[in-house]
């Protein structure tokens, strides 16, 4: 009887063990991973770029720097507006606007051209002997 008893409660533990291991709430379960431990040191080469980029920087340069103040920052600015020495209007269609969409450009069917290829042997001697060619439409 008290071999029963021992064995049911053995086998008890078990079950509540194995059950915790599933759920994460075994007290054999961890709740920092192995790779958490693993310690990764990374590794910063150099780049080389064969010239001194301390003579195009300003003067006491930082990367990391915060600015100050953000408007001091320069942007590149767009082009200039180009200005022709004549009136474009004469050489566009009246009511030419480059922006309205005149067609739908997925209607355009391209048709590519039959490109003839040559070859500099003769075919005829690789293909059967009662090969008849299809003329093309």
């Amino acid at each position: 009887m008290r071999r029963e008893i021992l064995t049911g409660i053995i086998g008890l533990v078990f079950s509540v063990v194995a059950l915790g291991a599933q759920t994460g709430n075994s007290p054999l379960h961890s709740d920092q991973n192995e790779t958490d431990k693993v310690i990764y040191i990374e590794e910063v080469s150099p780049v080389d770029l064969g010239f001194d980029t301390a003579l195009y920087l300003p003067e006491g340069f930082d990367p990391y720097a915060i600015p100050e103040n953000i408007m001091d920052v320069s942007f590149i600015e767009d082009e200039a507006k180009i200005q022709l020495d004549f009136d474009v209007e004469q050489y566009l269609p009246k009511h030419f606007d480059p922006y309205k969409k005149y067609f739908d450009m997925n209607s355009i069917q391209f048709i590519e051209e039959e490109e003839v290829i040559e070859f500099d042997f003769e075919i005829q001697e690789y293909l059967p002997a009662d090969f008849i060619s299809v003329p093309a439409l």
